[in-house]
C-alpha cells in the first residue's frame, strides 16, 4: 500500500459513514423529535426555596423512545387538574412532594401515579377526593423543606414523599448551591461535557442505544459494570451511599418539622429500573441485594413517624423493565406509574391513616393482607 493510502483510506471511510450516518440522523430527528425541557418549571432561585412552575402554565415535553405529554399547572403552579383552593368539607386531600418521579415527568397526566391515585381514591371513598402535586425537578436536600411547607397550608389529610435511588444522588446537590437552569446533576466543564451534550442528542446514537438496553439481558449487566452507581445494591454499603441515607433522613426530619406531627406522612419508594429488573427477574440478581435499600429507607422512615410504601412489591414476576420504565431515560412510563399509583393506595391503608380509614374501603389486595 503506497503511503497516501493511509491518508485517503481513513477520508473514504469517514466520508462513507457521513453519507449515510448523516440522512439517517435527519430522518430520526423528525420521526423521534425531543423535547425534554418543561419550560414552565421555574429554576435558579438563591433562596432555599422549592423549584414550581408557573400558575396556569402549559408546557410539551417528549424524549425519542415516548410520546408528546403535555406539562400543565393549576392557579399555584400544581400539576394537578384539581384547584388548589382551600379544601371543601367533608372532604379528602393527599398532596405529593418530591422531584421529577413525584412530578410524573414525562408521563401524561392521567396516568401519572398522582391521577391515578386519585382516581382509585375516588373508587374507594365515600368522600371527594382532590390530588395536589408539588412535584418538580430538583427538589431534594434542603428544598424539600419549601416544598413540605406548602403543602401542609393546603390542609392534606396526609402527605406523600416519592423517593427513588436517583433521588439519593441528586439529594447532596440539592444541598449545595442553586443549580441553574438546565444544569442540574451536570458537574463537568470544558470540551469533554460539551462533547456528551453533543453526542447524546443524536438520534442515531440514542436509538441505536435504546434497541440494545430495552432487553434486561443487555441493559443489567453494563448496569452492574457502571461502578459506585450500583453500589446500593451492593453490600455491605458504600460510604457514599451510606452518606446519601443520612441525607435523605435529614430530608424526612425536614419535612416531619415542616408539617408537624399531626399531617400523615408517607415515603413512596419507587425502585431504579436496573434494581427493578433485577427484583422481576432473580437470575440478573446474582450477587446482588437488590430490596436493601428500601428495608433501610423503611426503618428511617419508621423512626421519624412516617410510613412507608413500596412499589417494588407491586412489580410481578418476570416483568420486562422496559415495559414500566424509559428504556433510556429511566423515569417511570404510565405503566409505572400505575404501579407507583398502587403501592401509594395500598400504603394509605395499611398505615391506617384516619382520615382515609374512616372514609374508605380498603383495596381488594390490602384488605386481604391487613389484619382485623
Amino acid at each position: 500500500m503506497e503511503r497516501r493510502d493511509y491518508f485517503i483510506l481513513p477520508l473514504i471511510v469517514i466520508a462513507t459513514v457521513l453519507v449515510v450516518a448523516v440522512p439517517v440522523e435527519a430522518a430520526l430527528r423528525i420521526f423521534f423529535p425531543y423535547s425534554e425541557a418543561d419550560r414552565c418549571v421555574v429554576y435558579g432561585d438563591p433562596r432555599p426555596s422549592a423549584f414550581h412552575a408557573t400558575p396556569n402554565c402549559a408546557s410539551r415535553i417528549k424524549v425519542p423512545e415516548g410520546p408528546w405529554v403535555d406539562m400543565t399547572y393549576n392557579a399555584c403552579g400544581y400539576r394537578s387538574t384539581d384547584p388548589c383552593t382551600p379544601k371543601q368539607p367533608e372532604s379528602l386531600r393527599l398532596a405529593v412532594i418530591g422531584s421529577s418521579l413525584a412530578a410524573g415527568y414525562l408521563v401524561p397526566y392521567e396516568d401519572s401515579v398522582s391521577a391515578r391515585a386519585r382516581e382509585s381514591l375516588r373508587a374507594l371513598c365515600r368522600l371527594p377526593v382532590d390530588v395536589q402535586n408539588l412535584g418538580a425537578e430538583g427538589n431534594m436536600g434542603v428544598r424539600l423543606t419549601a416544598s413540605a411547607e406548602a403543602a401542609a397550608a393546603l390542609d392534606p389529610d396526609a402527605i406523600v414523599l416519592v423517593v427513588s435511588p436517583t433521588d439519593l444522588v441528586l439529594d447532596n446537590a440539592m444541598d449545595q448551591e442553586a443549580p441553574a437552569p438546565g444544569a442540574i446533576a451536570k458537574h463537568q466543564t470544558g470540551w469533554i461535557q460539551e462533547l456528551k451534550v453533543q453526542l447524546s442528542r443524536s438520534r442515531l446514537l440514542y436509538m441505536e442505544s435504546y434497541l440494545l438496553l430495552r432487553n434486561d439481558d443487555n441493559y443489567v449487566p453494563i448496569y452492574r459494570r457502571s461502578g459506585h452507581k450500583a453500589d446500593y445494591m451492593r453490600l455491605p454499603l458504600s460510604q457514599d451511599w451510606q452518606g446519601r441515607l443520612a441525607h435523605l433522613e435529614r430530608d424526612i426530619e425536614r419535612v416531619r418539622a415542616a408539617i408537624g406531627p399531626d399531617i400523615p406522612l408517607v415515603i413512596l419508594f419507587a425502585p431504579e429500573r436496573a434494581q427493578a429488573a433485577m427484583l422481576a427477574a432473580p437470575h440478573l440478581a446474582k450477587g446482588m441485594a437488590p430490596a436493601h435499600l428500601q428495608t433501610e429507607i423503611a426503618r428511617r422512615a419508621q423512626a421519624h413517624g412516617a410510613s412507608f410504601a413500596d412499589m417494588s412489591m407491586r412489580i410481578p414476576p418476570g416483568t420486562p423493565s422496559s415495559s414500566i420504565y424509559y428504556a433510556m431515560n429511566g423515569h417511570l412510563n404510565g405503566e409505572g406509574h400505575g404501579l407507583l399509583a398502587e403501592a401509594l393506595v395500598g400504603g394509605l391503608f395499611d398505615a391506617r391513616i384516619p382520615a382515609f380509614a374512616a372514609a374508605c374501603a380498603a383495596p381488594p389486595a390490602t384488605a386481604a393482607l391487613t389484619p382485623g
